[in-house]
């Protein structure tokens, strides 16, 4: 029947969606003692509640949550700039390459070159998990998520953690709609 296969596809989505983040048997209690969701920035409501309908904070650490939301959201501010950049015409000095975005990635997947960025990508993923997977005992210490103490100009404030947040997750959706305008055939400016 329906309900038996929404009962059963409801928590493959669910693991799908979580599968960057470790299951952690643990309480709200643990969790708020990790790190609470309630104290962490980013908070959309007029109210300052926190928007979450799937309670995923009771289900995963919230710091590792918070991790791939900063990783991916900053991936994202870089992707659409340069899906952006290269559909507009521009293109890396001594390279006359002009191709639509969708059309790059897909001869540099032909010609073998997304295996480097493959294996960079792999490095920098294995150094960084091996930071952070030993802390989803609880135990963050003085780790603050997404926080690589890079900061040469010292511009870290609380106000740009929030936009920095904001904009990652403008980004996210924005690169969705760019790949899909873009590959629906729909040529830059996507309308």
């Amino acid at each position: 029947s329906c309900t038996k296969m929404l009962g059963a596809i409801s928590p493959l989505a669910l693991g799908l969606a979580g599968a960057a983040a470790p299951s952690v048997a643990v309480t709200r209690a643990a969790v708020s003692m990790a790190g609470s969701v309630d104290s962490m920035i980013g908070k959309y409501s007029i109210k300052g509640t926190v928007y979450d309908p799937l309670d995923l904070a009771s289900k995963y650490d919230v710091n590792w949550l918070r991790e791939a939301e900063l990783k991916h959201g900053r991936v994202c501010m870089l992707a659409v700039a340069g899906f952006l950049a290269n559909d507009a015409g521009w293109g890396l000095p001594g390279l006359d390459i002009k191709c639509s975005s969708i059309e790059a990635h897909d001869r540099m997947v032909e010609s073998g070159h997304m295996w480097a960025l493959l294996a960079v990508v792999g490095v920098c993923e294995f150094l960084h998990f091996s930071v952070v997977v030993p802390k989803l005992d609880g135990d963050w210490g003085d780790w603050e998520p997404g926080n690589y103490g890079l900061d040469p100009f010292k511009l870290d404030s609380p106000s740009r953690r929030e936009a920095e947040l904001k904009n990652g997750r403008l980004a996210m959706l924005a690169f969705s709609g760019l790949v899909t305008q873009a590959a629906l055939g729909h040529a830059a400016p996507y309308i």
